[in-house]
């Protein structure tokens, strides 16, 4: 079921997502192991119990609870193992996204010129002090509260962002409003939905060919990003829900569960079932 924009999960761990940002709280009970996954937006990653590990092919990382709090730019693409370990024997996580909306805003608001530390190109740590935990609390209370508006929201993810400045972390100025963000959002928004490029470009009042061109313009093509889309929502509710195979492909727009894994596997390098 979802409303709003938030699935409502029999996990009691949600994934919530409004136009400015997503949240979502992976718990698994064995390793997963997932190769080339996308982080589509700028994140924040906080892992509570069991590793992290991250690696681009240049660059590797380690999260451990109960570490730091760990800024991954966007489109950053790393091989991910995340293992169950500490007290609770499992791997718990929360991963926050924040859209280049947001980080256009954060721009505007403030001059950053004079920064000693240049923007993350790909992830950076930070330590998870109480008043970072307080701005990050903040912003999740609004992402789940009906009664916060997408202004208050705004600010609320902006004083995020202050908070991580003044700690040397600075995610990088998008630039000017794209239409590979513009169709990444709105597929996000309704991942289950029938998307063509004919549906899609009428929601961005222009027609299919022209959505094609000025894709293509980015060197993209609408299937690759309705499937990336698709296949990150997917990981999302396999590793933060008990649903079953079929619910999960349904939701992610598949009718077949077979076609489902398939495009599954091939573009994370296992099956849905190992992911939990």
């Amino acid at each position: 079921m979802m409303e709003h924009g938030q699935w409502t999960l029999p996990s009691g761990m949600p994934i919530a997502r409004r136009g400015l940002c997503m949240l979502a709280q992976p718990c698994l009970r064995q390793p997963q192991r997932a190769s080339r996954f996308r982080f589509l937006e700028a994140t924040v990653l906080l892992v509570k119990s069991g590793s992290l590990s991250l690696d681009t092919g240049d660059t590797q990382a380690l999260l451990e609870a109960p570490s730091g709090l760990m800024a991954v730019a966007q489109n950053v693409c790393a091989d991910l193992v995340k293992l169950p370990g500490g007290e609770d024997p499992r791997f718990r996580s929360l991963l926050l996204t924040i859209a280049p909306e947001v980080l256009r805003e954060f721009y505007k608001r403030y001059d950053l010129s004079e920064l000693p530390h240049a923007p993350i190109s790909a992830w950076r740590e930070t330590a998870f002090d109480d008043d970072l935990r307080e701005t990050l609390d903040h912003c999740i209370r609004g992402l789940d509260a009906a009664g916060v508006s997408e202004r208050v929201l705004m600010h609320r993810l902006v004083g995020l962002l202050l908070a991580l400045a003044d700690r040397g972390i600075v995610f990088a100025r998008p630039a000017s409003q794209n239409i590979g963000d513009l169709l990444t959002s709105l597929l996000s928004d309704a991942p289950g939905q029938p998307w063509t490029a004919a549906k899609a470009g009428r929601e961005l009042a222009m027609s299919e060919a022209t959505l094609r061109r000025r894709l293509a313009a980015q060197h993209l093509r609408f299937e690759t990003v309705l499937l990336e889309v698709r296949m990150h929502h997917a990981m999302g509710l396999l590793q933060t829900t008990g649903w079953s195979i079929p619910l999960v492909a349904e939701a992610c727009g598949y009718q077949a569960h077979a076609r489902f894994s398939l495009r599954f596997r091939e573009r994370f390098g296992c099956s849905p079932s190992h992911v939990r």
